[in-house]
């Protein structure tokens, strides 16, 4: 028992890291005594958290993306040339299609040109970011009431980017948890040759992982566009590394085989919360910058230092346990 909420407790770290951080903002700031500011910083992070669903099986696999960022700007810039031509909802189904499209390409770099994962999503970074300034070279506004209301509206109190962020993250752990795509996933992130092996496709496995960040990545577009109220070619840059960075506070290794959407969620909360508490603190632009590269740091830095951790609590029980023995034989001597 004790150790099963061990786990828990490592698992859910990051939560209780939330909740914590919120009581203090609570009590040193009269800004988060407001139920809006809540609601602003889960609209905020529900942008990254329905990205990181995708991300979150990239890095389970062992890869990363660092394109999603350019497909979100191409998407946007796709999305408002379309909307006052084919409306809403064609223009958004037309939109998850294009996700998907980019988002197989990538894989099929990956996957059957057998180029590594780093470079081939960093040379579509640059491309599709072209791409997009082809497609639109000046900011455009969304002129559409139906379509900005999407991400600025409520239901039941609640943003509605969170409600899709949720949506989203239980139909990730389903396809994780309860699909062959999902333990394929875990599989090749532990190791390929044993995946090989088991006669899984590996090929086949990357190139659906990357159509499933392709798809949560125009989701995410869609939302972010419907909350600006534009498009321009330039938006959201660097936004891959708050992604990546959500992941893996999130719990999930960069080496792969392990992770949970749940807490990618919540870690992209966590990282919106700072966000919002820096400003409130009123945390000049650079200073806030510095503390992104040190979170950033810590994040891809976290599973060196759980591992430190573990090994220094395992050989700490080793040598309590050894003592123990020692005691024992001393005293039946």
């Amino acid at each position: 028992m004790k150790k099963k909420l061990q786990i828990n407790f490592g698992e859910l770290g990051i939560l209780y890291a939330l909740l914590i951080f919120w009581l203090i903002l609570i009590a040193f700031s009269p800004n988060f005594r407001n139920i809006s500011a809540f609601q602003n910083i889960v609209r905020e992070a529900s942008f990254t958290g329905i990205c990181g669903v995708g991300m979150t099986f990239v890095i389970i696999s062992g890869d990363l993306d660092l394109s999603v960022a350019s497909q979100v700007a191409l998407c946007s810039c796709v999305l408002t040339l379309l909307l006052p031509k084919m409306g809403v909802f064609p223009s958004v189904i037309l939109i998850l299609l294009l996700g998907a499209v980019l988002g197989t390409f990538n894989g099929v770099l990956i996957a059957k040109m057998k180029i590594p994962a780093f470079i081939a999503t960093l040379a579509m970074m640059f491309g599709y970011r072209a791409l997009a300034q082809i497609v639109n070279a000046t900011p455009v506004v969304v002129e559409n009431r139906l379509f900005k209301l999407m991400s600025t509206s409520y239901l039941a109190g609640i943003p509605v980017p969170f409600i899709v962020m949720i949506i989203c993250g239980v139909i990730g752990t389903v396809i994780l948890r309860k699909t062959a795509l999902g333990r394929h996933t875990l599989a090749i992130g532990n190791s390929h040759e044993a995946a090989r092996i088991a006669g899984i496709s590996i090929p086949r496995t990357q190139i659906l992982i990357y159509l499933m960040v392709g798809l949560f990545t125009a989701a995410a577009s869609i939302m972010i566009t419907s909350y600006l109220g534009s498009s321009n070619y330039g938006m959201k840059d660097g936004f891959e590394f708050t992604v990546i960075s959500a992941v893996v506070l999130g719990g999930t290794a960069l080496v792969g085989g392990k992770g949970s959407i749940f807490t990618t969620a919540v870690a992209a909360i966590f990282l919106a919360t700072i966000k919002s508490g820096m400003d409130a603190f009123q945390i000049q632009s650079y200073m806030q910058r510095i503390i992104e590269g040190v979170i950033l740091i810590f994040a891809f830095s976290i599973n060196g230092i759980r591992a430190y951790v573990n090994d220094f609590l395992v050989k700490s029980r080793s040598r309590r346990e050894l003592d123990e023995r020692r005691r024992g034989s001393a005293a039946g001597a």
